[in-house]
């Protein structure tokens, strides 16, 4: 198994730890001093979210790199593995991921290429095409994946069962609380 590689920023501080034994990044509470606000729980954790995102995104395209592949083409490999008949409509594609169809066309007309993915008409209806995985896509996700549950297990070697289910727990609220103000914001437009 391959160990995840972070560049080390020499440039800010480590992390440091409160009166209470939790962890904080006093470059956040810099920049709200700075800013002339104040330090609250709220702002910190966002702020601690946004930076692990964006953390997970590039190290996953790093990631997909060393195998021919973006993020995107990895998630589109991923979502066909898990489907039983290895194929989605394209427009289903671009829901899951949350992008545009013309991005999808782009990500599996680069998989094509590549010959991990075919498209396939849909018989009962011209309009609608599908993409699927081809054998030699499934073999590549295939070593992908064993290699992607290791990497999984060695970020979060460290937390506790309870830890893992509290993060996953908090994570959906946070999306659950941000579709709400999405809904407010598309009910005043």
């Amino acid at each position: 198994m391959s160990q995840l590689t972070f560049k080390t920023d020499h440039e800010h501080p480590d992390l440091q730890t409160d009166a209470n034994g939790y962890l904080f990044d006093p470059r956040i509470r810099e920049v709200l001093a700075r800013q002339g606000r104040n330090v609250d729980p709220g702002t910190e954790a966002l702020a601690a979210v946004r930076i692990l995102g964006k953390k997970l995104h590039v190290t996953m395209e790093r990631w997909a790199e060393r195998f021919g592949l973006s993020e995107g083409r990895f998630q589109i490999l991923v979502r066909l593995k898990h489907q039983p008949t290895g194929r989605f409509a394209m427009g289903e594609l671009a829901e899951m991921l949350d992008v545009s169809p013309r991005t999808v066309t782009g990500l599996v007309d680069n998989l094509e290429r590549d010959g991990l993915v075919k498209r396939v008409d849909d018989p009962s209806d011209r309009r609608s095409v599908y993409a699927e995985l081809t054998e030699h896509g499934r073999e590549r996700i295939e070593t992908l994946w064993r290699e992607t549950t290791g990497v999984q297990a060695a970020l979060t070697h460290g937390l506790k069962e309870s830890e893992l289910i509290q993060l996953r727990h908090l994570c959906l609220r946070l999306i659950q609380a941000m579709g709400v103000e999405e809904g407010k914001s598309h009910a005043t437009s």
